[in-house]
């Protein structure tokens, strides 16, 4: 990241729904939409998002058997997720953690303010790592 914005990406299959996303973000992420779970590996491994906001229902696929795809892949398995779908009450964070989901959020309840609150938290999270890094090396 290194200064450079944020990459979202966005697993939605409901079009108006992952464009409301996507003016919320845009200022403050790049972001980017796809809606076929299917192709989700091929934009991780061209475009190298680092976090991935996805719904549960993705039409014949659900979430659950891409999350357990993606954990037997290196680039892919420490990508952390956020779970945003309708039936969030029925998701047990524990029940998801192993698959590097870091929330779960209420369709029917977020707002723009909660949603950039957990991207930030995500972000923040992957940056001290890095700075601990360029801190370890400077004092070295």
């Amino acid at each position: 990241m290194n200064g450079k914005l944020a990459k979202v990406l966005i697993l939605e299959d409901d079009v108006w729904f992952a464009e409301t996303l996507v003016e919320v973000m845009a200022s403050e992420y790049e972001v980017k939409v796809t809606s076929d779970p299917e192709k989700i590996f091929a934009v991780v491994d061209a475009w190298r998002p680092d976090v991935l906001l996805a719904d549960v229902i993705l039409g014949a696929k659900n979430l659950f058997v891409l999350l357990n795809e993606m954990q037997s892949y290196v680039d892919t398995r420490k990508l952390p997720v956020v779970i945003l779908s309708s039936v969030a009450g029925q998701i047990s964070r524990n029940d998801v953690a192993e698959f590097n989901v870091k929330k779960v959020l209420d369709k029917a309840t977020i707002t723009p303010e909660i949603l950039r609150e957990t991207l930030c938290e995500i972000v923040e999270a992957l940056r001290k790592p890095a700075a601990k890094i360029r801190e370890k090396a400077r004092v070295q």
